[in-house]
């Protein structure tokens, strides 16, 4: 057998012909050459990484653990639906209750325009406003406080 063709049947190969441990034409090649030797430890290094990446990667649970788990989420979830609503009433009655209550003010009767100014302005319910007038007679400042 040539190394070209013993590297063609190594991907396919058994472990135990890549070992050299049968007697197989690629076992026996294998034993004799050494570069092919080689390239098939390297494949049986990496099948091994990968079995154990494999075992790593398989759950650790029986199918009867996983139902058990699957069964307790679900009573757990079921509970926060019934949950939720009440907690939502909860904040909103917090909102609602620790709003701040409304001050009713007695209506006044609008502030009276500033003597002499000649613009007459009205303040809103509860502010009180100034009138001032510049040496410009076009700029007047309305100051609402």
């Amino acid at each position: 057998m040539t190394c070209a063709e013993a590297r063609e049947r190594m991907l396919e190969a058994e472990r135990t012909d890549l070992s050299g441990a049968t007697d197989s034409e690629l076992s026996l090649h294998l034993r004799g050459c050494a570069r092919c030797r080689r390239a098939a430890n390297r494949i049986l290094e990496a099948e091994r990484e990968l079995w154990g990446a494999l075992a790593a990667a398989t759950p650790g649970r029986g199918p009867d653990e996983a139902l058990g788990l699957v069964r307790r989420r679900a009573r757990r979830r079921r509970w926060a639906w019934r949950v939720a609503p009440l907690a939502a009433a909860a904040v909103l009655a917090i909102v609602w209750l620790g709003r701040p209550a409304r001050v009713e003010q007695s209506a006044r009767s609008p502030t009276p325009p500033a003597a002499g100014s000649g613009i007459a302005v009205e303040a809103p319910p509860g502010r009180s406003v100034a009138v001032f007038r510049s040496d410009n007679p076009e700029i007047v400042v309305i100051w609402y406080f």
